[in-house]
């Protein structure tokens, strides 16, 4: 199994419906109708963590839309073949495993 594969297989046990894609020659996590809290609301969208560098930021995590109210500063990106949003939200090392990696970028909007 592939080092992707085996953090995309850890990545499953916060969220089962997740999609292993490429972009850009870099693995990236598309994850399905995924679950969690921004603010005092529960949220349903679908996301895509992006485990490496991209546009200035050492790791990001899309969303499918902007959340009101949440983050800073979000701005529009085509990633994958699809639009998505991401608010700056900086520092969130490539070298974290990608469960650790997606609870840090969900404290943006948290």
């Amino acid at each position: 199994m592939s080092d992707p594969q085996n953090k995309l297989s850890s990545l499953r046990g916060l969220h089962a419906d997740c999609v292993l894609l490429k972009e850009g020659g870099n693995p990236v996590v598309l994850l399905q109708k995924c679950s969690f809290r921004a603010g005092d609301n529960d949220v349903v969208m679908d996301l895509l963590l992006h485990p490496a560098p991209h546009s200035g930021y050492t790791t990001r995590l899309f969303f499918e839309r902007p959340i009101e109210n949440r983050g800073a500063n979000w701005n529009r990106h085509r990633v994958a073949e699809r639009e998505w949003w991401a608010p700056s939200w900086q520092n969130v090392q490539p070298s974290l495993p990608w469960t650790s990696m997606l609870c840090a970028h969900l404290r943006a909007v948290a």
